[in-house]
């Protein structure tokens, strides 16, 4: 993360922006995530994207969108199931 080990830098909070998450998504490639996290901002706000606002993402389409939407809810119940056992 390049922050460095000063106490100031040790306080600030991270937030999960999506990059591991939509790099498993198959057929996503790089330039494609960052539109998104550039979008989106943080994994939570692409993970509650539409549809449509997911196609209105520069690169993607509507049949991208539905495959990222699908995969990334694909990968949420896999975790929640993997937490549940």
């Amino acid at each position: 993360l390049s922050l460095g080990t000063t106490s100031s830098h040790l306080d600030l909070q991270v937030s999960p922006r999506g990059y591991r998450m939509l790099h498993k998504l198959p057929r996503i490639p790089m330039p494609i995530i960052e539109n998104l996290v550039e979008t989106f901002g943080l994994l939570g706000n692409i993970l509650r994207a539409t549809i449509e606002e997911l196609d209105d993402v520069e690169g993607i389409g509507e049949v991208r969108a539905r495959s990222i939407k699908n995969g990334l809810k694909r990968m949420h119940e896999q975790l929640l199931l993997e937490y549940m056992v």
